[in-house]
């Protein structure tokens, strides 16, 4: 099917806007069935919506034993392969494979109406792409990680930093980022404002509405999203440790600090208490937000949280530490309640009135599911993100 286009017409949009068919390609680290965070969750409702009006074609990684190849929601899904098939901190072969393979992929299916990768390995080769084809490229970029990962990661954190550094350098068509504090920090990192477009993620209300779950008989705690360091599961199993009731504490999720985070709890002797439940589907997430009387995100670097929404929308109160991107969608005390940033003793103070308080937990959920209805529906970002990516494509529109 190289070079092939379907031919789609042409879609109204609810502002009286036209968008042409298009041939799109997206390119992501990580893609379905393996929706690790929030970036590959907005990749994959975004290219489904896609789909429905447009030719749209991922490449991804290989992981576990994932087809090379398959077509899924509309979506033609190509999986290049990698030495470790497994969600892992980045090594530089891993990495190396991924953009070679993407590189010689994306010229093999032929030219495309705009090329549309998101952050990190996927950035340099897509762009190299664009460029031979004399197409845009419209980048997702969540947020600026420089400065967290050296403090993390040590001389590897450096080395990723100037990696990253690297691709905000690239002259993309536009870059879309997740909400406002990440487009202040791409702003300070070189990139002009008027060629950012903030869109922000979202959630499928009408699944979340779908699936009934009760409550767990005691208090339940649920944190969801990757094992990664920056995301502090630590401090939560720390607070969770010290809290003055009973209560369990769902891990929801994989990364490479899995090990240590259930070493921890073993430490912490709450191990019989702490479930780690590893990568769930869709349906099974859902449920065991609906069970749960609070979510927890204690990350100190995030860009948009998409977790936060997606409790909001199970009607799960939920807990975050206070950062910019938090503030998107938790108004303490409104929709949410917030703490400050690796403060434990802080944390274990906002559980623990939360989970004794029934009221509060009604209102911090109804607050937060109509804040979610209001502003957060997936289907109306994806109109905005089609709007975005529909640019004049000509080689005059890529000469910046």
């Amino acid at each position: 099917m190289k070079g092939e286009r379907l031919e789609l017409g042409v879609r109204k949009l609810d502002g009286g806007k036209s968008v042409d068919s298009m041939r799109i390609l997206m390119v992501s680290d990580y893609f379905y069935p393996f929706l690790f965070g929030g970036g590959e969750r907005r990749m994959y409702e975004l290219a489904k919506r896609l789909a429905r009006r447009h030719e749209v074609r991922i490449i991804t990684r290989r992981l576990a034993d994932s087809a090379r190849y398959e077509q899924h929601e509309g979506i033609h899904i190509h999986r290049i392969f990698v030495p470790s098939r497994r969600i892992t901190l980045e090594s530089f072969i891993n990495g190396l494979f991924f953009m070679l393979g993407v590189l010689f992929k994306s010229l093999r299916l032929g030219e495309f109406d705009v090329y549309s990768p998101q952050q990190f390995f996927p950035l340099p080769p897509t762009w190299v792409t664009s460029k031979i084809r004399g197409r845009p490229t419209v980048a997702t970029i969540h947020d600026v990680y420089a400065s967290g990962w050296v403090r993390q990661y040590g001389f590897k954190g450096s080395l990723m930093a100037l990696f990253e550094n690297a691709t905000l350098k690239l002259p993309y068509a536009k870059v879309v980022t997740v909400s406002n504090p990440s487009k202040e920090k791409l702003v300070a990192s070189g990139i002009s404002g008027e060629r950012i477009e903030v869109i922000p993620n979202g959630v499928d209300i009408a699944a979340f509405d779908e699936i009934k779950a009760k409550k767990s008989g005691r208090p339940r705690i649920i944190y969801l999203g990757r094992l990664v360091e920056y995301k502090h599961v630590d401090d939560l199993l720390v607070a969770f440790s010290k809290l003055d009731l009973e209560a369990e504490l769902y891990v929801v999720g994989e990364g490479p600090e899995k090990e240590n985070l259930k070493e921890l709890s073993r430490s912490l002797r709450i191990e019989n208490r702490v479930f780690f439940v590893g990568f769930v589907d869709e349906r099974k997430k859902i449920e065991l937000l609906k069970s749960a009387h609070a979510l927890v995100l204690p990350s100190t670097v995030e860009g948009f949280a998409i977790v936060l929404i997606e409790g909001m929308a199970a009607g799960t109160p939920v807990i975050a530490s206070d950062i910019p991107a938090v503030h998107v969608s938790v108004r303490d005390g409104e929709t949410g309640l917030l703490f400050k940033p690796r403060d434990i003793k802080g944390l274990k103070t906002k559980l623990e009135r939360l989970l004794r308080d029934k009221d509060l937990r009604s209102k911090l959920s109804q607050k937060g599911y109509e804040l979610v209805k209001k502003e957060f529906i997936w289907d109306k970002i994806a109109e905005k993100v089609e709007v975005t990516l529909s640019l004049k494509h000509s080689k005059r529109d890529i000469t910046i």
